[in-house]
């Protein structure tokens, strides 16, 4: 009967130090950017916004994010609209934004305000180049 008490001992000692590194693990966000939250430079204008209805809203943490156009590359594709909950308290929906710039649209996509933006291949290319063709009094249509 010793032998139980001691074994019974032994198993919740060891069940309770092996999950101490679990109960003390510190929970630390890391604002890693989400595929999807790059600026692109597209080609050609955006369409028209398309006109929404707005279903009833299913709780009143819920937040209507408009839909908006995505620019994957070689053309612009609908992301519709749709009721979303942030994941932190105080954050917004940033909407998407399209900067027409000379010959170019730079594109921002639709975001919470939690979200961080980064700068696509394509959008620092387009960048560098612009800033070299200032340089040689050259606009950047002309090759």
């Amino acid at each position: 009967m010793l032998k139980n008490i001691f074994t019974s001992i032994a198993t919740i000692t060891f069940v309770g130090l092996t999950s101490l590194p679990a109960a003390a693990q510190v929970s630390v966000q890391v604002n890693v950017p989400l595929p999807g939250l790059e600026i692109h430079v597209a080609h050609n204008a955006p369409p028209r916004m398309k006109s929404e209805h707005k279903p009833h809203r299913p709780g009143k943490d819920y937040l209507w994010v408009q839909g908006f156009w995505h620019w994957h590359g070689s053309g612009w594709d609908w992301v519709p609209g749709r009721w979303d909950r942030p994941d932190a308290h105080g954050v917004k929906w940033v909407k998407a934004r399209y900067v027409h710039e000379g010959p170019a649209y730079v594109y921002q996509p639709g975001h919470w305000s939690n979200q961080q933006l980064i700068e696509s291949d394509d959008y620092r290319n387009w960048q560098a180049e612009k800033h070299s063709n200032k340089g040689h009094g050259k606009h950047p249509d002309n090759h």
